[in-house]
């Protein structure tokens, strides 16, 4: 595969954006919920790396204005044999004429890298700002946000209730434990839960349609993880703790 002169400009031009995405997605994600991975040819994740790529270039615009502006109010800029606006060069106003040199193509390339670097930077902070979570958790997590947000608050942990599609002359095995890690589908659903101080019970239908709980033995399970083919049926509870009084 031979790369183009073209191709490898692009990619340049479009690492602020790409830096963006993956601090958006850095930022994002939390102890308690696995990010679902991003669908492929995904609108979400275009629209993330063209919004990065002009938030970043466009910020780097305002500072090549800034710094020209203080060379001119005050003389104290150095003079190069080339011209350190990027932008400036690629639209063919740039100087000299002819070949750049190699500290214009080192200060380019550093400049390229350093720009994507904070604007990554900059989309992993605001992803974590409380405007940011208060307007796209509730998109993100969807029925699951309010336990979400009980968590992340502080002093409250989700229990979890699975019920397994193991089953044994109609008694089906069952784990309740502490909700460690989360993850979802595409379609909101339980992709992949791991549970600490998880006890064991079975659950039975009897005849006249009532639900008998058996609680097994044993010492409760340090931790276990149970995937989305494994489970038949799962069932949420959020538990706070009391606030402490002050004696």
């Amino acid at each position: 595969m031979t790369f183009s002169y073209t191709l490898v400009l692009a990619l340049l031009l479009l690492f602020p954006g790409l830096c963006a995405f993956a601090g958006l997605r850095s930022g994002e994600r939390t102890d308690f919920l696995a990010p679902r991975p991003e669908k492929p040819n995904s609108t979400g994740t275009l629209f993330v790396v063209v919004s990065g790529t002009i938030a970043g270039h466009l910020a780097g615009a305002v500072l090549f204005d800034l710094q020209a502006i203080w060379c001119r109010s005050t003389g104290l800029c150095v003079p190069v044999a080339f011209d350190p606006n990027i932008y400036r060069v690629l639209l063919g106003m740039g100087h000299p004429a002819g070949a750049p040199t190699d500290g214009a193509i080192a200060w380019w390339i550093f400049f390229l890298g350093a720009l994507g670097v904070l604007t990554g930077w900059a989309f992993a902070r605001a992803s974590r700002t409380a405007a940011f979570k208060r307007n796209f958790d509730p998109v993100e997590f969807g029925w699951l946000d309010p336990a979400v947000q009980a968590v992340k608050a502080g002093r409250s942990v989700i229990v979890a209730y699975v019920v397994t599609k193991t089953s044994h002359d109609g008694a089906s095995i069952a784990f309740e434990g502490i909700v460690d890690r989360l993850a979802l589908d595409d379609d909101q659903k339980v992709a992949m839960i791991v549970l600490s101080q998880v006890d064991r019970f079975t659950v039975t239908i009897e005849s006249k349609g009532g639900i008998r709980r058996r609680n097994g033995g044993g010492r409760p399970i340090a931790q276990m993880q149970l995937a989305a083919s494994e489970i038949a049926n799962i069932a949420f509870e959020v538990l706070t703790a009391p606030p402490e009084t002050r004696v």
